[in-house]
């Protein structure tokens, strides 16, 4: 189940909730929709490393060869 699921799933808890229940839902809520978003945002980042990590070991090993250069 991943944190979309669990937020569905807490509103739907919360459609049925007041008082004190209902704040504490909400701000559950709240702070898993943040940690979903840094979590995102972190995957993001060790994406786009490896993406550019592996174009330079590509260009690297090309012109190495030279595959590149002879293009």
């Amino acid at each position: 189940m991943n944190i979309s699921k669990i937020v569905q799933r807490l509103e739907e808890i919360e459609n049925h909730t007041s008082g004190e229940g209902l704040q504490l839902i909400n701000s559950l809520i709240e702070e898993l929709i943040e940690i979903d978003l840094r979590l995102e945002k972190g995957f993001k980042e060790v994406l786009s490393k490896q993406k550019d990590d592996f174009l330079d070991k590509l260009f690297k090993d090309g012109i190495e060869d030279g595959i590149i250069g002879e293009a």
